[in-house]
């Protein structure tokens, strides 16, 4: 097919294949999506198995373009153009219930709006609220109404509150560390994208994207962006990328240098977004590499 759709809930999650979701998942499969009640009732051990068993591989933000490649049944096999990847060299691949997509095409505009409170509502033109969605989410934007702007989503024209979004192309103004701080405390989600939970690997893609930088999706293919830097400490720069190997020698997850020997991160399964000293942690005998992105 090859034909070009857009995410239509406010965070679909990309399984690996159809065979992939458990009973235990169906909320993260509905339209609307029901993100809220699917991560509230899974438990520590289904949490887990979404990476241990390789059930999920990254997550949309509303409105997010995909390219759809096939249809089976209720599934479509897409890739997900706005996320670079080794994987594929035109986007992030896996499965999205065909129901969290849609044909409506972007309007033709110059200006876009993102989102920059963890989350914001959607409402409708006559002011009911529509949906609510993830901090950087991106629309197309046309005009401001008052308090509100209104924008193009894959449901037709909608209103924000201005005071949930900037224009893009304003984000030279931001550092990643203040923005990445806002979700200390956040519940870590393998594969997550989004003000709902994040990975090691989306957390850090995500804070730069905010900034107007485009990092790769997996945290692999980000240890090859900027430039590397020594493995001594004494030369690290707040903001650096610091990334750690497994036991195999892979490199398995990926922190912020905040300053004073501490990271930012998205540890692990059951843990939440947190700021730590390095040096005391499980991770300071695993550093492999350290990169600058600016």
């Amino acid at each position: 097919m090859n034909e070009k759709w857009m995410c239509a809930v406010s965070v679909a999650t990309v399984w690996t294949d159809p065979d992939s979701p458990r009973v235990a998942d169906l909320p993260a499969l509905d339209h609307p999506v029901q993100i809220d009640r699917w991560l509230s009732q899974l438990s520590y051990e289904e949490r887990l198995a979404l990476s241990d068993k390789n059930r999920i591989q990254t997550q949309l933000l509303y409105g997010e373009s995909v390219i759809v490649e096939e249809v089976v049944g209720d599934w479509a096999r897409i890739i997900a153009i706005s996320q670079p990847t080794s994987k594929n060299s035109r986007g992030y691949p896996g499965w999205v219930p065909l129901v969290q997509l849609s044909m409506k095409k972007r309007i033709q505009t110059e200006e876009f709006v993102r989102v920059m409170n963890p989350k914001a509502a959607l409402f409708d033109e006559s002011g009911t609220f529509f949906l609510r969605v993830s901090f950087n989410t991106i629309f197309p934007f046309v005009e401001r109404r008052g308090k509100k702007i209104r924008v193009w989503t894959p449901h037709g024209w909608k209103l924000l509150n201005a005071s949930d979004v900037e224009r893009v192309g304003e984000e030279s103004i931001h550092r990643p560390l203040t923005v990445g701080r806002r979700f200390i405390g956040l519940p870590y989600l393998w594969g997550g994208m989004s003000a709902w939970g994040f990975d090691c690997s989306g957390f850090v893609r995500t804070i730069w994207k905010a900034c107007g930088i485009c990092l790769p999706r997996d945290a692999v293919d980000q240890a090859e962006e900027g430039r590397p830097i020594s493995l001594d400490s004494a030369d690290w720069q707040k903001g650096d990328l610091i990334f750690f190997k497994n036991e195999k020698k892979y490199i398995h997850h990926v922190a912020m240098y905040v300053g004073n020997g501490k990271i930012l991160h998205a540890p692990s399964t059951g843990k939440l977004i947190e700021q730590i000293e390095l040096r005391k942690s499980v991770y300071a005998d695993h550093v492999c590499s350290v990169r600058r992105i600016i």
